[in-house]
């Protein structure tokens, strides 16, 4: 089974209109497809099982992150998706 993990960096964006809350967005890099066990090692139970059930997971940990995709920037998660290829 192949993981797809994507760096992604969440950026705030200011209010135009003060009452109007504008929700922060995500820009994501598609960093590399690799084995389940290169990702299993790095997560905890909780992670793996979350992934192996629904698919995907969302990753916030920042020595997680910098293990799996080698980089660390502050608001920054990535994403693991068990991939279709």
């Amino acid at each position: 089974m192949r993981v797809r993990i994507y760096y992604c960096v969440e950026h705030g964006s200011g209010a135009v209109i003060p009452r109007h809350h504008v929700a922060p967005y995500s820009v994501c890099e598609d960093v590399e497809v690799v084995e389940l066990d290169y990702v299993r090692n790095a997560l905890s139970a909780q992670e793996l099982d979350q992934l192996l059930k629904r698919g995907e997971v969302r990753i916030s940990d920042v020595e997680v992150i910098e293990k799996l995709s080698g980089k660390r920037v502050e608001n920054s998660y990535i994403k693991l998706i068990i991939a279709s290829d």
